[in-house]
C-alpha cells in the first residue's frame, strides 16, 4: 500500500504542477501542458480526484471552467464543447464538485442529455446528430445521469434505454464492443450501484462477457491504445482510447478478486511502468499514454483511477491468510507445493511431486507394456513397426520423466529440465532402442 499511495501522491502532485489558469478566472487542464485548460478534460480529472477522496485544488476557478461551455481561447473551430461527451463529461465533474441538481447548469445538462439520447437505440453520438452512435458517449453519459437517477421519470427511462443499449450491444457481439476501451466502458457503467439491478441476468450475462474480452484484449495486444475517430462541428477529431488503464480499472470496478488474475498483475505492472519515477525529470510523477508516448492529463487521471479501484481491492480482498500463502508458494518453494509443469495460452498445469511420480509411473508402466507386447510379437508385426512402437513408448516415458522432475526440483527452470531430459534420450535412450534389432 506504501508504494501504491507514493505512486498516487506523485500523480496528484504531477496534476496539480500542470494546472493552468484559463486567463479569464478559470482553471484546469489540457490533453497536455501545452494545451490551454478545457471543460472536457478539466471534468476527467476532477472526476477522478474526487473518486480517489482527494480535494481538487483551486475548486473555486475549476468550477468556473467546468460551467463554460467554451475553451478560452478557442481555438480554430476546436474551443467549443456542446457535444453529448462534453455535456456528460461536465454534468459529472459539476456533481462531484457539489453542485445540486436545482443548479441550471445541471439542469442544462440533463436536459441535454434526455434530448441528444438516439431515440431508436437508447445511445448517443459524441457531438451533433450526424455519426454512429458511441459506446464511450453512452457510457458517459450513464455514469453523469446515475446520480440523479431518482429525481425524475424521464432521467430513469433515458438511464433504462442507455443501460439496455450497452447490453445489448455486448450480447449481440455487436462490432462496437470489439475494442477493449469498449468493453471496459460497458463493465464499468454495469458496476455502478445504480444499474447492478437493471437487466438481471442479461446484464450479468453482459459483463461477464465485457470482461471475458478485456482479459482476452490485454493479453494479446502489445499496444492497447486505440482510436475512436468522430466530428465536432466542422472539425474532425479521433479520442485515443488508453485502453490498458481503462483495462485495469474496469476490470479491478467489477470484481476485485481478479487482483490476483495473473493477466491483470501484468497489466497492473505495465501500466505502473508507464508512470515517469526520475525525480530530476519535468514530468516527474505523470503517466504517459505508451512506452514512447507523452505524459498527459488523460493518462495521468485514468491512472489515478485505476490506482482508486485498486486500493479498495487491496482492502477488500486481502488478508493476512492470503498474503501467506502467496509469501510461501512464491519465496519459500517446496516441491508439494502445486508447480506449473506446462502451460497453454492462459491455462497452466499444475500439479506437486507426489502427482508428477504417479504420473511418471503410470506413463512408464504403459512404456514397459508397449515394450513387452513389442518383444513378444515382434516377429509378426516386424522390425520397422517394432522400432517404432519402441520409440513411442520412450516418448510416454520421457513425458512421465518430464512431470515428475520438473514438480519435483520447483526451483529449478522447466526449460533447463525440459532441455536435459531431452537430450538424455534423444543422446542415449533412442539410440540403443532403434538398434536394439540386428
Amino acid at each position: 500500500m506504501s508504494n501504491l499511495d507514493e505512486r498516487m501522491g506523485l500523480a496528484v502532485e504531477w496534476l496539480e504542477r500542470n494546472q493552468f489558469s484559463d486567463g479569464a478566472g478559470g482553471a484546469g487542464w489540457g490533453w497536455v501542458h501545452d494545451v490551454p485548460p478545457n471543460p472536457q478534460n478539466t471534468a476527467e480529472v476532477v472526476c477522478a480526484l474526487t473518486a480517489a477522496g482527494l480535494s481538487v485544488p483551486r475548486a473555486d476557478e475549476v468550477l468556473r471552467l467546468v460551467r463554460r461551455t467554451m475553451m478560452v481561447p478557442a481555438w480554430a473551430g476546436e474551443g467549443e464543447f456542446t457535444g453529448s461527451i462534453d455535456i456528460a463529461w461536465r454534468l459529472r465533474a459539476l456533481q462531484c464538485l457539489g453542485v445540486g441538481f436545482v443548479d441550471p447548469d445541471v439542469r442544462g445538462c440533463i436536459d441535454a442529455l434526455i434530448r441528444e439520447q438516439d431515440t431508436e437505440t437508447g445511445g448517443y453520438r459524441m457531438s451533433g446528430d450526424t455519426g454512429p452512435i458511441s459506446i464511450t458517449a453512452t457510457a458517459t453519459a450513464m455514469h453523469a445521469l446515475a446520480p440523479f437517477i431518482g429525481s425524475g421519470e424521464q432521467i430513469a427511462q433515458a438511464t433504462v434505454r442507455g443501460v439496455g443499449f450497452l447490453v445489448q450491444t455486448m450480447l449481440s457481439d455487436d462490432v462496437r464492443v470489439e475494442p477493449v476501451y469498449a468493453a471496459a466502458q460497458v463493465v464499468t457503467v454495469l458496476a455502478r450501484p445504480e444499474y447492478s439491478s437493471l437487466g438481471g441476468r442479461r446484464a450479468r450475462r453482459a459483463s461477464e462477457l465485457a470482461i471475458e474480452r478485456i482479459l482476452e484484449g490485454i493479453a494479446d495486444d502489445n499496444d492497447c491504445n486505440e482510436e475512436e475517430p468522430y466530428q465536432r462541428g466542422e472539425v474532425a477529431h479521433t479520442w485515443r482510447h488508453l485502453s490498458l488503464h481503462l483495462a485495469v480499472g474496469a476490470l479491478l470496478s467489477a470484481d476485485p478478486d481478479l487482483i490476483f488474475h495473473p493477466t491483470v498483475r501484468t497489466a497492473l505492472t505495465e501500466m505502473f511502468d508507464l508512470q515517469e519515477m526520475a525525480p530530476q525529470h519535468a514530468a516527474h510523477g505523470g503517466f504517459r499514454t505508451s512506452p514512447k508516448g507523452f505524459v498527459t492529463s488523460y493518462a495521468t487521471k485514468l491512472a489515478v483511477e485505476s490506482m482508486t479501484y485498486v486500493r479498495a481491492a487491496i482492502v477488500e480482498t486481502v488478508n493476512p491468510g492470503r498474503i501467506f500463502d502467496i509469501i510461501c508458494r512464491f519465496q519459500g518453494a517446496h516441491h508439494t507445493d502445486g508447480n506449473a509443469v506446462a502451460g497453454w495460452g492462459k491455462r497452466r498445469l499444475v500439479i506437486n511431486s507426489y502427482a508428477g511420480l504417479a504420473a511418471f509411473a503410470v506413463c512408464a508402466v504403459a512404456a514397459i507394456t508397449v515394450a513387452v507386447v513389442v518383444a513378444l510379437f515382434r516377429t509378426k508385426i516386424g522390425d520397422v513397426a517394432a522400432r517404432a512402437l519402441l520409440v513411442w513408448s520412450t516418448g510416454y516415458f520421457a513425458l512421465g520423466a518430464l512431470a515428475w522432475l520438473v514438480s519435483r526440483f520447483p526451483t529449478v527452470s522447466a526449460a533447463r529440465i525440459a532441455a536435459g531430459v531431452f537430450a538424455g534420450f534423444t543422446a542415449v535412450v533412442l539410440p540403443i532402442v532403434t538398434f536394439m534389432f540386428p
